[in-house]
């Protein structure tokens, strides 16, 4: 018996020695990458798409993974949603994406303690060369970055803001510019308001639900020099559809000649829940997908 065990206790522990290899090589699991979207071609008014339009029944849906944005501070490190899901259309001047997420409450609030929930999508200026770094940019490569927020859309609905808005009980002093029009009540409104006489572009009447920005990294970001950019959006059964539309190129933007129909290019995505005080850099974002604009429908 003795003679059987020395004869197979080395054939044991090279089969023991096989199998620990072949687990080792086995890959770590990791976050899927997205396939690709393609923004297919040939539908009039890009830029007025609403988020319920027919038109997006035409268009091909990719689920995109989400990752927290753990690399900077103030970082998220847990991951609170971990897909959206995106569609793309595109003219011969403009992209559209929607963008789909499951968010159970509707946060269209922004003031002391609350925030808004809100999407953002990220282009580069140019396709084509050394793509940029996806979190927002880097030095000497830029990037476009069109921001929708919540708290944008409900200003849009609820028209010129008044502080009663936020704070019904409020007491609001008079200004002499409620009392004028035309270009005396603009004039009036940057004498009496610091924030417009300062050009602050936050002070400014809202005209979309979508800020343009551009960026070269953390701590970089500021506004476009152009508004141009939209947005349309539905909250329901605790999910956000948000389109942004934008243009596909802009002499006053940053960067570059501009994207073109048929060019291939990337795209990347950041979305914030305002429930779990998510603002600024405290969000959910992806990596570069690939981006191909104007498939054939």
């Amino acid at each position: 018996m003795c003679k059987n065990v020395k004869k197979f206790c080395p054939i044991f522990a090279t089969l023991i020695f096989l199998f620990a290899f072949a687990c080792a090589k086995k890959p770590a699991p990791s976050v899927p990458a997205a396939q690709g979207i393609t923004a297919n071609y040939g539908v009039a008014a890009i830029g007025e798409l609403a988020c319920d339009s027919p038109e997006w029944q035409r268009a091909v849906e990719t689920v995109v993974p989400l990752l927290p944005q753990d690399l900077t501070d103030p970082k998220q490190t847990v991951l609170t949603l971990a897909e959206i899901r995106v569609k793309a259309l595109c003219d011969d001047t403009a992209v559209a994406f929607r963008i789909e997420w499951q968010d159970v409450t509707q946060d269209m609030v922004e003031e002391g303690s609350r925030f808004s929930d809100a999407v953002a999508v990220q282009l580069p200026p140019v396709a084509g060369g050394e793509v940029p770094d996806p979190t927002m940019g880097q030095a000497g490569l830029p990037v476009h970055i069109h921001v929708w927020k919540a708290s944008y859309e409900r200003a849009l609905d609820l028209g010129d803001w008044s502080l009663r808005q936020d704070f019904p009980n409020a007491t609001v002093d008079h200004y002499p510019s409620d009392a004028a029009s035309g270009e005396d009540k603009e004039s009036l409104a940057r004498q009496y308001a610091v924030g417009l006489a300062a050009g602050n572009p936050m002070a400014a009447k809202r005209l979309s639900s979508v800020d343009d920005l551009w960026a070269e990294g953390f701590g970089s970001l500021q506004p476009l020099p152009v508004q141009a950019s939209k947005g349309s959006a539905q909250w329901g059964n605790g999910r956000w559809a948000v389109v942004i539309s934008r243009p596909l190129a802009l002499a006053e933007w940053p960067g570059g000649e501009g994207l073109q129909k048929g060019q291939n290019t990337f795209a990347a995505f950041a979305v914030w829940d305002g429930s779990q005080n998510q603002a600024g850099s405290r969000k959910m974002r992806t990596a570069w997908v690939p981006l191909r604009l104007g498939g054939a429908l």
